[in-house]
């Protein structure tokens, strides 16, 4: 091949790419200031652990809600996330989760409802169990934050 054509860029160089950020989302962790950058720069955020790792399915505003809408608490934390116009990743070792939990295209959340659930924001972030597992950090650490957040 001759040199000259090495040296071109290719086609796919001149294509824009979507550029994505993943960060952990979901309404008790909104990461609002780091989506609005993104927004701005056209960059989608990936969220996962959208369904904050089950430990909030039983608050009141969630219960209230899901039955509002006809849907199970993780079908409305996927929906509020898809909203926002964000990539989900929800997770589930049960097949029968794995399927409700991509049925959430029969509602819309109305926009006072969202802004009530982008409230919940507590800054939740839900792999510091992980951290305590690992030896990262104490379980006393773990359970003083815990307190907080509950």
């Amino acid at each position: 091949m001759p040199t000259s054509k090495l040296h071109q860029p290719s086609p796919l160089a001149k294509q824009k790419h979507q550029q994505v950020e993943n960060r952990q989302v979901h309404p008790f962790n909104t990461r609002t200031p780091i989506r609005n950058i993104c927004a701005e720069h056209g960059i989608t955020i990936e969220a996962y652990a959208p369904l904050a790792r089950a430990l909030r399915m039983k608050h009141p505003t969630i219960v209230k809600l899901s039955e509002k809408y006809k849907c199970t608490p993780a079908q409305l934390m996927v929906r509020w996330s898809l909203q926002h116009g964000m990539v989900t990743l929800p997770k589930s070792v049960k097949r029968s989760r794995i399927v409700e939990n991509g049925q959430v295209g029969g509602f819309e959340i109305e926009e006072r409802d969202v802004e009530i659930m982008d409230g919940l924001d507590e800054y939740l972030v839900t792999g510091m169990l992980f951290l305590c597992l690992m030896g990262i950090m104490r379980c006393e650490e773990l359970k003083a934050l815990m307190n907080v957040c509950v």
